[in-house]
């Protein structure tokens, strides 16, 4: 166990300037097309990825992948946004240190600003608060983990549900969320 832990926090000290770095907007991301995007739902949204990356800055060394993809869009008038963090080579791993506010507030655009933030509560697999937006749209956010490796997971799906102001997010609305944002196989 001690083993772990410690590769946990080598793990934290080299992947957290990654996915800062490419939040920050110092990694190039590129439109492409939502069939070949790794994140799922996406019709209808706005589907962008990285490139492998594997400089020094962001690897630990040659054989390390990482690659980020997002997706945002309106459908039917409720607000999505997924931003996802994959370790590409088999030995790499994600680590999440922030608390979930804190991640969704840097990565999501309708949690930047939010208020109301929620105690986390959790499901099968994935941690989740609701929020209001800036905008006072009522929010749902969520983080799920991907398959476990010795370094860590294999990704990280953040993401955000928000409906218009007057509107209620129900918890069946959140089980659906929920179980529909993963990541294609």
């Amino acid at each position: 166990m001690l083993r772990l832990e410690r590769v946990l926090a080598v793990g934290l000290s080299v992947l957290l300037p990654i996915a800062a770095h490419a939040q920050a907007g110092g990694i190039d991301w590129s439109d492409v097309d939502c069939a070949q995007s790794r994140i799922w739902p996406t019709m209808g949204l706005r589907c962008r990825s990285t490139v492998e990356l594997t400089t020094e800055g962001l690897s630990r060394g040659p054989t390390d992948h990482f690659r980020f993809w997002n997706a945002a869009g309106t459908v039917q008038d409720v607000k999505y946004y997924y931003y996802v963090a994959e370790a590409v080579s088999a030995r790499a791993a994600i680590v999440a240190k922030q608390d979930l506010a804190d991640a969704l507030r840097a990565r999501s655009p309708q949690a930047r600003g939010s208020v109301e933030m929620s105690e986390v509560r959790q499901l099968p697999g994935v941690d989740f608060v609701s929020f209001r937006s800036a905008a006072k749209e009522p929010c749902v956010g969520i983080r799920k983990t991907g398959p476990l490796n010795a370094e860590g997971a294999r990704w990280l799906l953040y993401a955000t549900r928000c409906v218009p102001p007057g509107q209620q997010i129900s918890e069946a609305d959140i089980d659906g969320f929920v179980r529909e944002a993963r990541l294609r196989e």
